[in-house]
């Protein structure tokens, strides 16, 4: 039971590293062709994301509607074996923003963005199936706002963050191993390749946070902005579930189990600055800096029946840093370009997610289809720098191993439109 429950264990913690090591800030697709910097000015709905304090520059009631399609993908070594290519396919990433104006110089908005996600999937039977097989995660927000415009100048917000996050996970547990016999304390070499398992983890959970957001106008044409989003802590619930057979001397030997498990996680706060200058009325420039305490997830602890497990993670906060532009061809038609450095946070060895610095190159266009019907379109190149990791994995025998993981050619594909509507 003890060893079952360590499968659990191990399961769980990847899960939740994973929440870690992947933030999203694909928001809208204007926003992913310029770099995210619409902090200082957004112009639209989506500034629910970027700023909420840039919600006072509506003057009608307006609806963004769209989604991000992202694929991530990268070549793989284990210990100098190349392995089958980790894709896990695509994955969608909804939004829907909204802004109304309100008496008083208030403005009151509402936005469902995913800050958290993505996932892995390898090959069967590859030679870390024992660490993973397949883990996806989704996180939705739900984002009210709230908006004042203090002067002409400053504006300020403030929202209330509801999170849902779920995740599942697949592997194939001590995978590769030969029968260990608990009751000698000792392996059966004879009994090679012994464990055919297949485990399988989700759980979900709803928590709140809040974020605040703030706009200082220095010019008619210079606009800086900030924004804090606080920690979000999730108690996370779900079921594991064993199913497989073991090589044994007595011969195949069927094994289950059915586990409740949980873990507490926290998702970090981080700050965002920016600035949106409008050289001249057809050509825009912003840039973007956002700050993440990833080492608010230090450590994963897990509620298991009869065992206890805490996972220490030692991530590190990072920054992010965008760059981006706009210029408008005609009067219907507009073109964007950014550039996007992301700092991988992530230190201790895990398969879960295609680690390595990031560089995003951007670009879109956004066409206006009538008076008050817009349509934006983008798409980003996120090219990951190579990793090498050692994965450590224990056999049932308490013995620790050591693999050499390697990541190449890392790269992701994020395709992007939604739909604007004023009334």
């Amino acid at each position: 039971m003890k060893k079952l429950m360590s499968v659990a264990s191990a399961i769980l913690a990847a899960n939740c590293a994973l929440a870690a090591g992947f933030g999203l800030y694909e928001a809208s697709p204007r926003g992913n062709a310029m770099g995210g910097a619409l902090v200082g000015k957004t112009g639209d709905a989506t500034a629910n994301y970027y700023n909420p304090a840039n919600l006072t520059d509506s003057t009608n009631v307006s609806v963004v509607a769209g989604v991000t399609f992202i694929n991530p993908f990268c070549d793989v070594d284990v210990d100098g074996r190349p392995q089958q290519k980790m894709n896990p396919g695509w994955f969608a990433a909804p939004a829907f923003y909204a802004s109304v104006p309100l008496p008083w110089d208030f403005t009151l908005g509402w936005g469902n963005y995913s800050e958290f996600g993505l996932g892995t999937k390898y090959g069967r039977h590859w030679d870390l199936a024992g660490d993973t097989l397949e883990t996806t995660m989704k996180q939705f927000t739900f984002n009210p706002n709230l908006a004042y415009k203090v002067t002409d100048w400053w504006s300020v917000a403030a929202g209330f963050r509801m999170s849902y996050i779920q995740f599942e996970n697949f592997k194939e547990p001590h995978h590769g191993e030969s029968f260990y016999f608990e009751q000698m304390r000792r392996t059966l070499p004879q009994y090679g390749n012994a464990y055919h398992l297949k485990s399988h983890l989700k759980g979900d959970d709803w928590d709140f946070g809040y974020n605040l957001g703030t706009t200082f106008k220095v010019t008619t044409n210079v606009t800086l902005g900030v924004v804090y989003r606080s920690r979000i802590r999730h108690n996370i619930k779900g079921d594991f579930n064993l199913r497989g057979r073991a090589n044994t001397p007595r011969g195949w030997v069927g094994q289950h189990e059915d586990l409740h498990a949980g873990a507490k996680l926290t998702l970090p706060q981080s700050v965002t600055f920016g600035g949106n200058w409008d050289v001249t009325g057809k050509f825009r420039v912003g840039a973007a800096i956002t700050w993440t305490e990833w080492s608010s997830v230090n450590t994963i602890r897990f509620r298991i029946p009869k065992y206890g497990y805490s996972e220490p993670l030692h991530w590190h906060n990072a920054w992010r840093y965008g760059f981006g532009a706009e210029y408008d061809l005609t009067n219907w038609m507009s073109v964007r370009g950014g550039y996007v450095y992301d700092r991988d946070p992530c230190n201790n060895g895990t398969t879960m997610l295609p680690a390595g610095d990031r560089h995003i190159l951007a670009f879109g266009s956004g066409f206006k289809l009538a008076e008050n019907l817009r349509l934006d379109l983008g798409y980003s190149l996120v090219m990951m720098e190579d990793s090498r990791r050692r994965v450590h994995l224990t056999r049932l025998d308490g013995v620790e191993e050591t693999h050499k993981f390697e990541a190449r050619n890392s790269f992701s594909h994020l395709v992007s439109a939604s739909l604007s509507y004023s009334f």
